[in-house]
């Protein structure tokens, strides 16, 4: 699943998700995307990509809430901020955060996060 209010990056990085056999829901509202997981189930979503900074509810909000419904899921934060992966588990330490992409950043750099997150899966 990909998350980000922007509604240009996540069209752009689904369709290149897609090209890579991937299946993809897009969302540019993050509640949305919180009551398709919560209320549709959305067994297909393992890993979510979501913008830190989205007006409604911020990314930290969102992975929390998904963690406490699906503590198995994995989670990859994208943003234009100066932060590290240290600084955010500092401010939400209960909730795993897999991956951190800074923006901006190919998608190759992506499908590289997402695979190194389906290697560890059937390790």
């Amino acid at each position: 699943m990909l998350v980000d209010d922007e509604p240009d990056l996540p069209a752009t990085l689904k369709t290149a998700l897609e090209r890579k056999s991937y299946n993809v829901h897009a969302f540019t509202n993050p509640i949305k995307a919180w009551e398709h997981i919560k209320e549709a189930g959305c067994m297909d979503c393992s890993i979510v990509v979501t913008d830190i900074r989205m007006p409604g509810m911020t990314g930290l909000e969102l992975a929390m809430r998904l963690k406490d419904i699906r503590p198995a899921m994995k989670i990859i934060l994208m943003t234009g901020l100066n932060i590290g992966r240290e600084d955010l588990q500092k401010i939400i330490p209960h909730t795993p955060i897999e991956g951190l992409l800074r923006k901006p950043f190919r998608s190759a750099k992506l499908i590289e996060a997402i695979r190194g997150l389906d290697d560890r899966k059937q390790e």
